[in-house]
């Protein structure tokens, strides 16, 4: 059942990329990041509301959970000292947590090898998907990144980024092939993918472009493998279970953004708040997601 389901939405999710394709060729900047942030807002946000649930999960006493619990709130206090202290920094540590998260979530199942050799591949699985957004929205990056904060990326920096990231993937993705670790048939599935993104990348702005991989390549794929892990099947009454306990999590988050935006004056740009919530909600996800992965 959980496998045809998840190959059920593989199809879907292209289907859908190919829709954005059309839809960013039709409409303006400003309906795209309606979109976008709409997208982020709810469905990006729900698929790390129930963190705590999944670190709960298991035959945990109280005080391991009141530890994993600590770490948690730690994580994310932290983020928010570091977006005040360096906002420049902040986004550095949002695109490597992101990175890894990313190529961990489309590659888990598909690539492992050993912990290392992950981490590295995942890594900079990640790391391109990054570069190819930010390599064909340069003028966007440079004007979002001098909203949140005061420096940007040069052209250099991210040529390099891409350039990087694409032979370090190459070299490990033929080690793959040669230690038949990877077969041919996925191989060329997953360029196709990322030719296909490259294509919608080009076609949309930066924040709908972020949006369509973040919720449709990343944020769905999660909640179904999060749905799998704690109910065991993907059923609709697991679905309706996870989104119903989800919901007060996703509630709470979005009236610290409204606090965040009545209270602090610097912080009147919506892109600013988004980007502080999601950096602080990546980072804990990503150890919860990692300790449910292990």
């Amino acid at each position: 059942m959980s496998t045809r389901i998840k190959r059920n939405y593989q199809n879907l999710m292209v289907f859908f990329t190919f829709f954005f394709f059309w839809f960013s060729i039709q409409f303006g900047r400003f309906v795209e990041d309606s979109v976008a942030f709409t997208l982020i807002l709810s469905l990006g946000i729900l698929h790390g509301a129930n963190d705590l649930l999944i670190l709960s999960r298991g035959k945990l006493d109280h005080r391991t959970y009141s530890k994993h619990l600590m770490v948690y709130l730690i994580i994310i206090l932290f983020c928010v000292l570091v977006y005040f202290f360096s906002s420049f920094l902040a986004i550095l540590l949002f695109i490597l947590l992101s990175s890894y998260h990313f190529g961990e979530e489309h590659l888990g199942e598909k690539i492992t090898v050993n912990n290392l050799f992950n981490v590295f591949f995942y890594m900079f699985y990640g790391v391109f998907i990054f570069s190819m957004l930010f390599y064909v929205s340069i003028a966007e990056v440079d004007h979002i990144m001098r909203e949140l904060t005061d420096a940007t990326f040069t052209e250099f920096q991210i040529e390099i980024s891409l350039g990087v990231s694409l032979s370090v993937l190459s070299i490990m993705s033929l080690y793959l092939v040669f230690k038949k670790s990877l077969d041919i048939k996925m191989l060329l599935t997953e360029i196709f993918y990322l030719g296909l993104l490259f294509l919608v990348f080009k076609t949309s702005s930066l924040i709908l472009s972020f949006a369509i991989y973040f919720i449709l390549w990343h944020s769905i794929p999660s909640i179904i493998n999060q749905v799998e892990f704690l109910y065991g099947d993907l059923t609709k009454e697991s679905m309706i279970s996870y989104v119903k306990k989800a919901l007060i999590y996703w509630i709470i988050s979005i009236i610290g953004m409204l606090v965040i935006y009545q209270l602090i004056p610097q912080m009147s740009l919506f892109s600013t708040i988004i980007f502080v919530v999601l950096f602080a909600v990546t980072a804990p996800h990503t150890w919860v997601m990692y300790r449910m992965k292990s």
